[in-house]
């Protein structure tokens, strides 16, 4: 390998500086990776290794044994698993970018690597017979802005050993720029502190006892990726136990099992710091779910069954891909929560979800405590500076005024201008917590898409086409294929059977954000009839959106006109909601259609929401079935009308007229003749359609369960008033 550098001795700074080398293989890889591996074997002699493929993929287990030739301690990681690994700590990954090129699962194994490690990515070609940029391929169409802005990262930035089919590009690092993780702090628990890595940590350790006092207390933890957050707060919560003067039930919660993982491991390694004798269970695949000290225990649950257990403290670890609805709900029904929240990173931006606790002042004493230096390497890492640029992990929203003009952006010239992609993405970041890498790719690369920008970057809208498909591509959506690129017309055809709409021309907004400082002025109803006006023109049937459920988004949507279509009848728990799809139709067949599914979700929503959808928000449900076009009449007995006086003058419990009640609620959902508030009807929804108790029906609302059978009487009074039922 022919290089005016010393590659070992790249690799030995990198050691004494305690920071991390990139090594990207493209091209002929076999011969270059032996050789950047044995260089650096003459650093570490025999590296902890993980490795990072899809094992089901042709030739790739082939690569995995000749890996396994030359190191002896590798770990295999299946891509779809990685996230389990995320707590693991290796000196060296290996990514297999044979078969995928996936911008998540790079930043989840380059994550991974401590410093003085080293990653290396290999490939044949970035854009050559990639999985996941299959999926962005329609009608053998796709673009390569990503991958060309990337290789232009690759050159630009330092720390990057680049090896381009034979020529090998270096631009190294010096140890000389970067601040190793230090704690100088022993905090008021020495012991404790000897397992933290920098000071930020330690001082989580000191304030944790603010969940100990008096009233309802909310304790925010927010930091940048790899800044040892969840190991800290796992620590500290023993301290808790230790303190109190009672026994504390602590319920741990996250996403998904392995993004909590490090709260309940460091629990345990306090526990034990703390020489404290304690219980431990574990599950067949090697969970901790629960740590028993005494009386005492804390424990993992998933969100659905974490939020309604009684229990002294909550913990939520990556808070914010959970949503705000879950956060809401949580702050009603306890009064000691820590949310633990990624600010930016590979999993999703916290910076709007930050905005969120400004609001719980007053109701909750809110104390934030923010972790800067990392754990794993030291402060000013150049390959954590090369993914936040690539992947534009820390992109910002400019600071601009609105101009009132929309305009249509062409893709590629916005890639070609560095500062206006990093703003107008910056939007997406900061207006969306669940933004990954995956959707830079995603936006680079699909060559059917539209962009739509509020000038001055006040705004922008990301618009999908869809639908025109083929009867052979309808039939395969209705026998249960998948179709990727027609969200909408394959969630119509396969599940409502309106096999029709497919043929359908549609554009889907896959995205519509605004600049947080500018929310609230009308941009993204200014975005939406821009890109209105653009599809009418070009003879579309209909535009539409697929959303998580959300009370203020749908709200957005009905404002434009847009009416409720489906509703997913299962939680996606990696978002923590139910997706809603809402359409505006242009085309007469287009209008007909959808009024006729509306009708129908209208139907499914009243009578599956005590099984179905016991778990979507009363409100939510509310306005939903507002939205929905009016049906057939109903007609309602007299004796149900005098069971229903009899409730409001005291003289029958609610159980004993609760048919009427379900009866009433159907009649004024199915006609529509007169408005009553989203609150109101939610109360009536909650209680007799949910059939939740008195008591959760207040904490889904924000009631107490008095108020909530006093709000639900009101209601059932108004409704009997309008329709002159005496």
């Amino acid at each position: 390998m022919k290089s005016n550098y010393d590659i070992q001795e790249i690799f030995r700074d990198a050691v004494s500086g305690n920071y991390r080398n990139l090594v990207v293989i493209e091209g002929d890889y076999r011969e270059p990776l032996l050789e950047f591996i044995h260089e650096y074997l003459k650093v570490e002699r025999n590296p902890s290794t993980g490795y990072y493929f899809h094992p089901w993929a042709q030739g790739s287990k082939e690569r995995l044994n000749w890996i396994r030739s030359v190191l002896t301690t590798v770990t295999d990681i299946d891509y779809s698993s990685s996230e389990r690994y995320l707590g693991s700590t290796f000196d060296l990954s290996i990514i297999d970018a044979v078969d995928d090129f996936r911008p998540s699962y790079a930043a989840r194994a380059v994550e991974t690597v401590r410093g003085g490690g080293l990653i290396i990515l290999y490939t044949n070609r970035l854009e050559e017979g990639k999985l996941y940029r299959d999926t962005l391929t329609r009608d053998g169409k796709v673009n390569n802005l990503f991958e060309e802005r990337f290789r232009h990262k690759l050159l630009s930035h330092r720390g990057i050993l680049y090896w381009n089919d034979g020529e090998l590009i270096v631009r190294p690092y010096s140890s000389s720029e970067v601040s190793k993780p230090k704690r100088s702090r022993k905090g008021k628990y020495p012991e404790l502190a000897k397992l933290c890595k920098t000071d930020d940590q330690v001082k989580v350790l000191d304030e944790i006892d603010f969940l100990l006092e008096e009233g309802k207390k909310l304790l925010v933890v927010t930091a940048p990726r790899g800044r040892g957050k969840s190991a800290s707060v796992g620590l500290a919560l023993p301290l808790l136990i230790s303190q109190s003067k009672y026994p504390l039930s602590i319920v741990v919660t996250s996403p998904t099992y392995w993004s909590g993982a490090e709260i309940m491991r460091f629990s345990e390694m306090s526990l034990k710091a703390l020489h404290k004798r304690f219980r431990k269970v574990i599950s067949r695949d090697g969970k901790i779910l629960s740590l028993e000290i005494g009386e005492s225990r804390i424990r993992w649950l998933p969100p659905e069954l974490a939020r309604d257990q009684h229990g002294d403290i909550l913990v939520v670890d990556e808070a914010a891909a959970l949503g705000k609805e879950f956060a809401d709900y949580v702050l009603r029904r306890w009064n000691k929560v820590a949310l633990v929240t990624t600010v930016h990173g590979y999993e999703g931006s916290g910076k709007i979800f930050l905005k969120i606790f400004d609001s719980y002042d007053g109701e909750h004493d809110v104390q934030r405590l923010k972790l800067d230096f990392p754990v794993r390497y030291g402060k000013g890492d150049p390959v954590e500076r090369f993914l936040n640029d690539a992947f534009l992990l820390n992109a910002d929203a400019t600071e601009g005024e609105d101009l009132n003009k929309v305009a249509e952006v062409d893709v590629r010239s916005l890639f070609e201008d560095e500062e206006r992609l990093a703003s107008v993405y910056g939007i997406l970041v900061t207006a969306h917590y669940r933004n990954t890498p995956d959707d830079l790719m995603m936006l680079g690369d699909m060559a059917f898409q539209r962009l739509f920008v509020a000038e001055n970057n006040a705004g922008v809208a990301q618009v999908v086409e869809e639908g025109g498909l083929s009867q052979e591509a309808i039939k395969s959506i209705a026998q249960g294929e998948e179709n990727l690129g027609h969200l909408i017309p394959h969630r119509l055809v396969k599940y409502w059977r309106l096999f029709e709409f497919g043929e359908l021309r549609g554009w889907r907004v896959m995205r519509i954000a605004v600049a947080p400082a500018l929310q609230g002025r009308g941009i993204g109803s200014k975005l939406l009839r821009e890109i209105e006006i653009k599809g009418e023109g070009e003879g579309i049937d209909w535009i539409g959106s697929s959303f998580l459920a959300s009370y203020n988004v749908i709200k957005f949507w009905a404002k434009n006109g847009y009416i409720p279509v489906h509703v997913s009848t299962k939680k996606n728990e990696s978002l923590g909601g139910y997706s809603v799809i809402v359409v505006k139709p242009f085309s007469s067949a287009a209008k007909e259609m959808s009024s006729r599914v509306s009708l129908l979700l209208k139907d499914k929503l009243l009578r599956t929401s005590h099984q179905v959808y016991f778990n979507l928000d009363p409100r939510i449900l509310a306005i939903l079935l507002k939205l929905t076009p009016p049906a057939s009449n109903v007609t309602i007995s007299d004796l149900y009308v005098k069971k229903l006086r009899a409730y409001l003058e005291g003289l029958l419990p609610y159980n004993s007229v609760a048919e009427a009640v379900h009866l009433l609620g159907e009649k004024y959902f199915k006609e529509l003749r007169f408005d009553v508030d989203d609150v109101s009807l939610a109360t009536l929804i909650s209680r007799t359609f949910q059939g939740k108790s008195w008591y959760h029906a207040g904490v889904s609302l924000g009631l107490t369960s008095s108020q909530v059978e006093q709000r639900l009487k009101d209601t059932i009074a108004l409704i009997l008033e309008k329709y002159q039922l005496s």
